[in-house]
């Protein structure tokens, strides 16, 4: 009896560490995923282009109209004509064809590079 005893013993202390050992490989498996899931999701954003022509300039550059979006200037962003020379924002006025590149933010859609394009002339 003493031995049946033992060997139950034995085995339910097994048993307890091998679920502790699976608690604490879950706990780390969830800390990493709270860790690492948000700092990869605000890293990740897709960049999108947008074409049309400009109708409004904000007075700051701030932001400008294109086809009835309100598209926000980013400080860094750069302006620049099809073969590449980089333009001052003055270089941009109403009725200019653009490409724009950038981001969508919580605040809208945010330039991060603005191609001045010539329109194409039609045979």
């Amino acid at each position: 009896m003493a031995v049946m005893k033992h060997y139950l013993d034995t085995r339910l202390e097994g048993k307890m560490k091998f679920e502790n050992l699976k608690l604490i490989k879950f706990a780390i498996f969830m800390f990493t995923v709270l860790i690492v899931l948000p700092g990869m999701y605000g890293i990740k954003q897709e960049a999108t282009s947008y074409s049309g022509v400009i109708e409004r300039i904000d007075k700051d550059f701030k932001f400008i109209v294109v086809n009835g979006a309100k598209i926000l200037i980013s400080g860094n962003a750069t302006i620049v004509d099809e073969k590449g020379n980089i333009l001052k924002a003055d270089a941009l006025k109403p009725r200019l064809s653009v490409v724009i590149e950038g981001i969508s933010s919580p605040q809208g859609f945010l330039a991060k590079k603005i191609v001045v394009t010539t329109p194409k002339k039609k045979p």
